[in-house]
This record gives C-alpha cells, structure tokens and sequence, in this order.
C-alpha cells in the first residue's frame, strides 16, 4: 500500500537526488524537504537504498510512459527523433542535470536494490531503440543509440547547452542509416 507519506519521500528524494547527488543528499534533507516525521521514512523503507530504488522506479515509470507515448505516436523511424527533441525541449526548460540513471549507476555499489532498476532502465532503453531500427538492428547500433543518449545527457547538463541535442539527434540519423544499409 502506498501511504501519502511513502509518495512525498519519494518525491522529496527524487528532487534532492537528481539536483545534488544521492551521496551528497542525507536521510534528514529528504525527511525535512518531504515534511514528514523521521518514524515515516522508516515505516515505508527500510533504508536509503530501498529509497533510493523507490525514486528511480518512479523515474523508469515516467520515462517508461514517455517511450510508450513515443512509440504510439510515431513510426518508428521517426522515434528516435522524438525522444530527443524530447529532452531538448526539456533541457531548454532547465530541468535536464544528465541521466538519473546514469548518474545513480556511479554513486550506488553494484549489489543495491538500485542497480536492478538501473538495468531495467537501460533493457527498456535499449528495446526502444531497437524497435525504432527495425527488424534488422543490431546490437552495436543499439548500443551505439544508447551512448548517443546519455552523453548528449551528461553534456547538456555539464555545459548547461540544450543544443546538444541537436548534435546527438544528428548522430542518431547516421547511426540509423548505418544501421539500415545492407552489409
């Protein structure tokens, strides 16, 4: 069951952890931000990496939703384009500070609950992208869409440059004609 506490900590750490770091952000930042009492951070979890795999779930359904949204909307040629005309609209607005989920996988061990969200996230990342190639994608193109994204991620946060963006869609077209052309 999901208390209205559960939700305003999630909430609370999701927007701490994305601006700060989750390193840098402790429990008492999060309790105070949420307006809760310290006795509900505890009955809804039972420590900062059951937490901290409550906000990224929170963050894989929102991109989760989004990807679907994408894939409904548009063929799939043009998907990869959305998605991240997407983020640059986002990044334009200020909200882009690299990828949640890149940014947890350098910040949490490799044995947190965490981590199995990451990959997650990554899997529904990738099967995205390999629908949006087609029936003939490969792998290394798939990835290839993969580093495109969280670079363009991390570049537009470190430079505070939406217009990355535009490089890294420019990317995912040769990479997709690449990957359409017979070998």
């Amino acid at each position: 069951m999901v208390t209205r506490a559960r939700e305003r900590l999630v909430d609370a750490a999701g927007a701490l952890f994305y601006r700060d770091g989750i390193n840098a952000t402790g429990i008492d930042r999060v309790i105070a931000r949420a307006g809760v009492a310290k006795a509900s951070l505890y009955n809804n979890f039972a420590g900062k990496d059951e937490l901290v795999a409550a906000y990224l779930e929170q963050r894989l359904d929102q991109v989760t939703r989004l990807l679907d949204e994408l894939d409904a909307a548009y063929p799939p040629s043009r998907r990869v384009d959305a998605f991240l005309a997407h983020l640059e609209h986002a990044a334009r607005r200020g909200t882009v500070r690299g990828c949640a989920f890149a940014n947890a996988a350098i910040e949490v061990s490799s044995d947190s609950l965490a981590r199995t969200v990451i990959t997650r996230f990554y899997d529904r990342l990738e099967r995205f992208f390999t629908d949006a190639l087609g029936a003939d994608a490969r792998e290394p193109d798939v990835r290839q869409l993969v580093i495109c994204y969280d670079g363009a991620m991390a570049i537009a946060a470190a430079w505070d440059d939406p217009a990355v963006f535009t490089a890294a869609r420019a990317m995912a077209h040769a990479v997709a004609r690449g990957a359409t052309r017979d070998e």
